[in-house]
């Protein structure tokens, strides 16, 4: 984890959220972005996560791609006729 640096090409400014300090960051070796708990040294790396409007996903792993993939592809055979 050395090469977290913070986001916007390490700009990114540590955030008080609900009274928790939070760092937007980014992670070159696989381009992944994130927020940083800096009081708990905690990283969230779900992309829909954001300490002010989904708290919920704090710590929650995203699925794999193929998952996700998975979960959005429609059938083949859908018809759109009424």
């Amino acid at each position: 984890m050395s090469d977290i640096v913070p986001a916007c090409g390490g700009t990114e400014p540590i955030s008080v959220i609900n009274g928790r300090r939070w760092q937007y960051v980014f992670q070159p070796s696989t381009g992944r972005h994130g927020y940083l708990d800096v009081d708990n040294d905690l990283i969230t790396w779900h992309r829909s996560f954001h300490p002010a409007h989904s708290p919920e996903l704090e710590l929650c792993a995203e699925p794999p791609l193929p998952e996700r993939w998975d979960a959005i592809k429609q059938p083949e055979e859908m018809t759109l006729y009424w």
